[in-house]
């Protein structure tokens, strides 16, 4: 293992990344009322607009000068590197944590100031002569983690906008948002064919055609409308209602997706996307998402009714302190251990080394937020934990089990470059490792929901939907003439049992269509590889071993080599699809031998 580094930040000769200590910040960690009380803004903002990337003397000078003792290597120069970058890493992460609390006009402005100084300053690092230098250079190395390193880097590199498409993208992305939050509807019933009688159980009542209005009343609603017929129009309504207005945003996004695959050298966005995948081709995503599709027979109209019949998953009551006690004791099994300094710290330790802090503050939300991560010899990580005081729901206390999984899987990072431990190998395996612990820890402390209870179908709905959004994003982004397109009224109907008339709506309904874009399989992909990861190794004796591998990974070994130490065999992407074809079916399809290092 290592050692445990003499300091938890980098050396305080930088001022900027001095000040970027947790006995400076930490004064901003706990709660919305200190925030409130002293902005830590403008402090912030004026190290992020002083902030200057890595000249060449910092990188390079120093690697071409003879050295009596030859000893500034290529892992020397990484080092070096990451020194100089972990105060942009952590002015960025600081950023992203306090963009969540309601800022004030003023320091709104401000963080956009410096989140605009920091994309322009990085893409010119991107472009400068002293990147390119060390760039070559570690692309050079033998190093696992070196290498793991330079992809990451590469692919930073490679994904940087010219500022004027970015500005474009940005705006056309927020516009489309906006459209979708939008919860107003008006919609124009003739007759009383659909006006409900119970008036007082909307917000809002939908009425004939002399009242139009019709706001934040969809889910009562679908659940108190007897008429399928009313149901379905009123949904589907609901689905369209941003279509014309975004119409202009999609298509303005996928004409720049397409200017820069074509620039890329690729047919379309999707292939220039998938080229950074694990899932690497067209093909192989719609193979996934074909396998992944189950018919449930659930319209989406239909399912507040369905839910409001179905019974709940009973749990037993806890407070927020004594669940997190019993997250930790089951933790306990994978080497990781919580010391609770008082009732709003703990620090978490993975075999006697300290990898962080948790603030922990009590609110309506289950959130985790991260302060600043971990990198092992320069910096431990620190996370911010928002819990109710009272858990007595299968929803609330499974929340709190995703929000610490989150927490546990980015400390435990084993690796000392940054990049290595908060950017996964590709987009779509980042997550698999946080995935398998949120299941290892489910069914270690969560009964399992009955095929009937309301979050077991639900479950069902939310699994179908995705599949079908990845489709429709999928398609959005494809050539006009690929031969993976798929009939999305086709699909609709085999999943949920039921037509969507206006079909074409469902690429104005959700967000990840202009976010994530073609690459929207990626939960879905995800989650079921975890299960499958979960299926097979639930049995081995030593689960330590199982959590070091896929979580820690101090190897820095990548996804495949994992994957069959894992699995028990060399996994090619399409043994992998066939694996994962029943990740979201309840009943256990895996043997019940341990495959794990041949335990």
């Amino acid at each position: 293992m290592w050692p445990t580094p003499k300091s938890i930040s980098v050396p305080t000769a930088n001022l900027r990344q001095w000040l970027l200590k947790p006995a400076i910040w930490c004064l901003f960690c706990f709660n919305t009322a200190a925030y409130a009380a002293v902005s830590p803004i403008p402090l912030l903002v004026e190290q992020c607009l002083s902030y200057q990337f890595p000249a060449k003397h910092n990188l390079d000078i120093q690697a071409n000068k003879p050295n009596e003792n030859n000893n500034f290597t290529i892992e020397n120069q990484a080092i070096e590197l990451e020194r100089n970058l972990i105060g942009f890493f952590n002015i960025n992460d600081r950023l992203k944590y306090y963009r969540q609390f309601p800022l004030t006009y003023a320091d709104r402005e401000r963080v956009l100031q410096c989140q605009l100084y920091l994309a322009d300053e990085l893409a010119l690092f991107f472009k400068s002569a002293e990147f390119q230098s060390i760039r070559f250079k570690l692309a050079a190395s033998q190093d696992p983690n070196i290498q793991a390193l330079a992809k990451r880097i590469n692919r930073l590199a490679k994904n940087t906008e010219k500022p004027y498409d970015k500005a474009q993208l940005h705006t056309a992305q927020a516009t489309f948002k906006q459209g979708v939050s939008s919860q107003s509807l008006s919609l124009n019933f003739i007759g009383e064919r659909c006006k409900l009688d119970q008036p007082e159980a909307m917000t809002e009542q939908i009425t004939n055609q002399h009242d139009k209005s019709f706001n934040d009343s969809l889910a009562s609603y679908l659940i108190k409308q007897p008429n399928e017929q009313c149901r379905k129009e009123v949904w589907q309504a609901y689905q369209g209602r941003a279509s014309i207005k975004n119409h202009t945003a999609l298509m303005q996004i996928t004409e720049l997706r397409q200017q820069q695959a074509t620039q890329a050298g690729f047919n379309d966005y999707v292939e220039n996307m998938l080229s950074q995948q694990w899932l690497a081709e067209p093909s192989l995503v719609a193979k996934f998402l074909d396998a992944q599709t189950q018919a449930i027979n659930i319209a989406p109209w239909d399912l507040g009714q369905l839910l409001a019949k179905a019974q709940s998953t009973k749990v037993e009551s806890y407070s927020s302190q004594l669940w997190l006690q019993q997250i930790s004791t089951a933790l306990e099994t994978l080497g990781i251990r919580f010391s609770k300094v008082n009732p709003k710290l703990y620090r978490i330790y993975h075999e006697q080394r300290l990898i962080g802090e948790v603030y922990v503050n009590l609110g309506k939300r289950i959130k985790a937020k991260a302060i600043r991560h971990t990198v092992v010899g320069q910096q431990f990580g620190q996370f911010e934990l928002t819990l109710p005081t009272d858990l007595s729901q299968y929803k609330t206390q499974s929340q709190v089990i995703n929000a610490l999984a989150q927490i546990v899987s980015q400390l435990a990072s084993g690796d000392k470059y940054y990049l290595n431990n908060t950017l996964g190998e590709t987009q779509d395996s980042a997550k698999i490792d946080l995935l398998w612990l949120q299941i290892w820890l489910k069914a270690k402390l969560l009964p399992t929901p009955t095929p009937d209870s309301r979050e077991a179908i639900l479950q069902r709905y939310s699994a179908q939907l995705q599949v079908f959004r990845a489709k429709v994003a999928f398609n959005t982004y494809l050539a006009a003439d690929s031969n993976n397109k798929f009939d999305l009224s086709k699909v609709f109907t085999l999943a949920f049992g039921k037509g969507w008339d206006n079909i074409s709506d469902s690429a104005y309904s959700f967000s990840g269509i202009v976010y994530q874009g073609p690459i929207y399989y990626q939960n879905i992909w995800q989650q079921a590889v975890a299960k499958n990861i979960y299926q097979s190794t639930k049995d081995c004796q030593n689960q330590k071993r199982v959590f070091n591998n896929l979580v820690v990974n101090e190897t820095a070994s990548d996804l495949a080599t994992r994957l069959q130490l894992l699995l028990g065999e060399p996994i090619t992407s399409d043994s992998l699809i066939k694996r994962t074809q029943y990740a979201f079916n309840p009943q256990d399809q895996y043997s019940r031998s341990c495959t794990f290092l041949r335990q």
